[in-house]
């Protein structure tokens, strides 16, 4: 029996409070808005237990250096960087150039354990404090150095409250005294630019016979000759040429002693515990696109094909499994149950990596999300305003934003409608022009829509606003603040004095 399990590695990086100097800029390097240089906090923090279940090893999750790019629109923002075996969380602080008073949107790039990454005899120079985006994008490598630990990697754009500042100003922190710290609090998830395959044997039950594993190979055509840090598309993964030689994969000197019965139920078989690993050491493969939909069908031609060579009671034996497309940050189990007659039995599953209990993951972080909501696109902040259209197909007479909560991951949060009654208007959220039920934290943008619902409310109000209920304490649920700061910074035109709230007013069409 063979199971291909899915797994998803996640790896905090959130915001907290700081350690060390390095990657800090100069406080008094003017940025183009005349104002000083704001810090954030970071911390990353990384999961580590299990062995066969999916969850990364300690030696998977380690994290032996660290490196925090910010760009905005492509131009140095702000970095941090530090070597050494870092213990999680680990936490600093990192300084951010200000291109605007209020919001700005900066695509951070986060990098651990850089020199488990070479390519020799290339031409790529390593990762230095100057390294640009465009470079960021495109870094590569060959090969793979465990001694160092796994690549860890992360790519994320966040739109960045520069205007609501942290209590405890000015900063103490070494290196950063006298600095302004903002309130914002971000958290990225790291992933590994690669993926991770682990083979296990059992014999069927009441086999006599001794079962060995004796040998396990990747064949040439499915090895890639180098993988990407940061994901690509597909197009470009598919310009990846083979490495073309076949890979030798340790095998264990164990005898396989695991029994699963002929009918052991769908969760048995699923299951790595009730096998014997046969696979010496964790072999992790490149991001390769190529691959086959059935593990016992040839698919495409540059696609992984796994050779096992076993022995029953001295008999020399051997079969192929197809494996699917490689992806990043994806771990594969293969589970195979072997009959004395030379049968291999296989099935293959996909699941998440995070099989652990929920609190593992769960991030005490106050969200982050955009302050003030923003118009859509090409249309700019005016007085919110609504009017009766019996067009429910049409949008309008709606008032219409944009918002978008990028962390913690899975957090839900919910549009909500005050001081007026729900017969009077509603709200609306999609995502892509799709209507969405549950809105969760995502590195994409939803719209909020408002719409009056009775045409006899000309001049009544309504306010919007944006509530979420911390995962870790489901009975205390919180409005964010969507409209500026405080009562004296509110962004959207007449639209009330509380920062957490939009009022709009519902106007006559005739009107307008």
């Amino acid at each position: 029996m063979l199971l291909l399990k899915k797994i998803l590695s996640t790896a905090i990086v959130a915001a907290c409070f700081g350690l060390g100097q390095a990657g800090c800029t100069r406080d008094d390097d003017p940025a183009p808005s005349g104002r000083r240089n704001v810090t954030m906090q970071l911390t990353v923090n990384a999961q580590a237990v299990g062995e066969t279940d999916g969850t990364p090893t300690a030696g998977e999750s380690a994290l032996h250096s660290l490196r925090v790019y910010a760009f905005v629109k492509g131009q140095p923002a702000g970095y941090y960087g530090v070597e050494g075996d870092l213990t999680a969380p680990a936490t600093f602080l990192m300084d951010l150039k200000m291109y605007s008073e209020t919001t700005q949107t900066v695509d951070f790039y986060v990098v651990a354990n850089e020199e488990a990454m070479s390519t020799p005899g290339g031409t790529q120079g390593q990762l230095t404090p100057n390294t640009t985006e465009a470079q960021l994008k495109e870094f590569s490598f060959t090969q793979l150095n465990t001694e160092n630990g796994l690549p860890m990697s992360c790519r994320q754009q966040v739109e960045v409250n520069l205007a609501e500042l942290a209590g405890d100003n000015p900063q103490e922190a070494p290196g950063h005294e006298g600095h302004t710290m903002i309130a914002q609090k971000v958290s990225f998830e790291l992933e590994r630019p690669v993926g991770k395959l682990g083979v296990f044997a059992a014999k069927t039950a009441g086999e006599t016979g001794t079962l060995q594993v004796t040998g396990l190979t990747l064949l040439k055509e499915g090895p890639r000759y180098m993988n990407y840090l940061m994901p690509q598309d597909e197009a470009t993964l598919k310009e990846v040429g083979a490495r073309d030689v076949d890979i030798s994969l340790p095998v264990t000197d164990d005898e396989v002693t695991a029994e699963l019965a002929a009918d052991a139920s769908p969760e048995e078989r699923k299951d790595p515990a009730n096998y014997t690993p046969v696979l010496g050491a964790p072999h992790y493969l490149f991001e390769n696109p190529w691959g086959s939909t059935s593990w016992e069908t040839p698919g495409d031609a540059g696609g992984n094909i796994l050779r096992i060579d076993y022995a029953f009671d001295g008999t020399a034996r051997s079969g192929l499994v197809y494996l699917p497309a490689i992806e990043r940050n994806t771990y594969y189990t293969v589970c195979c149950r072997m009959n004395n007659s030379g049968k291999i039995t296989v099935e293959y599953t996909v699941a998440d990596w995070d099989d652990t209990d929920p609190w593992d993951d769960m991030e005490f972080n106050y969200p982050t999300y955009t302050n003030p909501v923003l118009p859509l696109e090409n249309e700019t902040m005016s007085t919110p305003t609504v009017y009766y259209n019996a067009d429910e197909s049409s949008t309008a007479g709606t008032f219409s934003c944009r918002f978008r909560m990028t962390a913690p991951s899975g957090q839900e949060w919910l549009p909500t409608l005050l001081d007026a009654s729900p017969a009077d208007f509603e709200v609306k959220v999609y995502q892509n022009g799709l209507p969405v039920e549950r809105p969760v934290a995502s590195a994409n943008w939803y719209t909020i829509t408002v719409r009056a619902l009775k045409p006899d409310n000309v001049g009544r109000t309504v306010s919007l606003g944006v509530s979420y209920t911390p995962t870790w304490d489901p009975n205390q649920s919180k409005l964010l603040l969507i409209n500026g700061t405080d009562s004296n910074h509110i962004e959207w035109p007449d639209s009330g004095n509380t920062p957490e709230l939009i009022v709009i007013t519902q106007v006559d069409p005739t009107n307008i």
